[in-house]
């Protein structure tokens, strides 16, 4: 029995810091010069059969109550997709695809992850050996065919990484959703359209801007029925607005993740104007997909003062139309009409990602939405801490209504 991918379940989903690697299968298809068009699938290789055994094991470790009762083993590929970069221009992104090993037709799901600096950390390099893995295997032994779209600039994706931009994030993962459609269809393997789509951190931002898009261009691919962001920064600027009020940050390696991909994708921004030195020459190579967050922030300071230009602080501070503050409104998610079920989920205690970002959204969104919107309160646990018993909610809610 492969212990160590039970292990791994336990582990940081918030921030999906992962430790080892696997070894694939050789089992792929060709390289298909020819992907253009979005979601075109340009490569499959099996990585890994996970037994339901395996997973209960998984369940157990957490220490987590669920009503949860995996049903099926599971196969895990990995999948490498056509989809499109900032300019519109077709590339290619990677992402793993869970489906339960048995007949008849089932839903698809789609699990976005916490926040990830180094490109290997994403489950399509880390195997089942991963947290976010044993949350694929979970999902699709309760008969769910679930894809885990790495994001641009991670996994087999070089561009830089458009961190809570909605726009890129949403577009990724919904052409992985068309490549597994493809995928399945290839393979004779039976799906419906009806969606289901989660995600934790990072992920719960992406989950919106992917509700938000497939609402608006895809519902006729997409049957969504139900949304479950948890612990995310939907509301950019007033994220941006909490952490540059403070003197002392204990994760700078996220507000540089911020600054650094916002300064990559629009003209107006300069890391010199951003961040003070040496950090302004520091960055470029903190984020250039070989590091982790941990090792980020070991190479940065806590000291928000020492760590960014206080001309450009003071300046997105009283400027109301800054160009970094106008921006960060662009890929805020909360100016829109739901028309499909939203459950946030949220820690009360989270240190991360503050709860009240999820209070005003389900405030605004609720009084924008045609359809149910409402907030589940963890009473206790970090962003680390609340991350796995609220994922187990939030699946244990998809599955009542399947």
């Amino acid at each position: 029995m492969k212990l160590n991918k039970l292990y791994y379940f336990v582990l940081f989903i918030g921030l999906g810091i992962s430790l080892f690697s696997c070894t694939k299968d050789d089992t792929d298809t060709p390289d298909n010069p020819q992907a253009v068009q979005r979601g075109d699938l340009i490569k499959s290789v099996k990585m890994d059969d996970i037994t339901i055994t395996e997973i209960n094991l998984g369940l157990t470790l957490t220490g987590a109550h669920t009503i949860l009762n995996p049903e099926y083993k599971v196969e895990m590929i990995k999948l490498s997709y056509s989809t499109i970069d900032s300019e519109g221009e077709p590339t290619t992104a990677s992402g793993a695809l869970f489906i339960p090993v048995t007949g008849g037709t089932f839903p698809m799901l789609s699990y976005q992850h916490g926040t990830l600096a180094k490109r290997t950390n994403v489950p399509t390099y880390m195997g089942s050996n991963s947290t976010e893995g044993m949350v694929g295997a979970l999902s699709a032994s309760l008969g769910f065919i679930s894809c885990l779209p790495d994001y641009l600039g991670l996994g087999d994706s070089h561009e830089v990484h458009p961190y809570l931009q909605s726009e890129l994030s949403a577009s990724a993962s919904i052409d992985m959703l068309i490549a597994a459609k493809n995928y399945c269809d290839e393979n004779g393997i039976s799906y419906s359209d009806d969606l289901y789509i989660c995600g934790y951190s990072e992920g719960g931002y992406v989950t919106m801007a992917t509700q938000k898009k497939i609402e608006a261009s895809y519902s006729s691919q997409f049957q969504l029925k139900a949304s479950a962001p948890m612990a995310g920064p939907y509301d950019v600027e007033a994220t941006a607005d909490g952490i540059l009020a403070l003197d002392t940050y204990n994760s700078p390696a996220l507000i540089g993740f911020i600054l650094y991909s916002y300064a990559e994708y629009y003209d107006n921004l300069n890391l010199s104007d951003i961040f003070n030195a040496p950090y302004a020459d520091l960055v470029s190579s903190l984020y250039d997909g070989t590091n982790d967050l941990g090792t980020i922030n070991a190479n940065l300071t806590t000291d928000m003062t020492a760590l960014l230009n206080q001309t450009f602080v003071n300046g997105f501070k009283t400027n109301d139309n800054h160009v970094l503050r106008l921006d960060f409104r662009e890929n805020s998610l909360l100016d829109w009409n739901p028309k499909n079920p939203i459950r946030f989920y949220h820690s009360l205690a989270d240190e991360i990602v503050p709860y009240a970002i999820s209070v005003n959204a389900e405030q605004i969104l609720s009084a924008n939405s045609s359809s149910t919107v409402e907030l589940i309160s963890i009473q206790t646990g970090s962003h680390t801490d609340a991350a796995v018993p609220i994922i187990l909610s939030a699946l244990e809610w998809f599955d009542s209504l399947k």
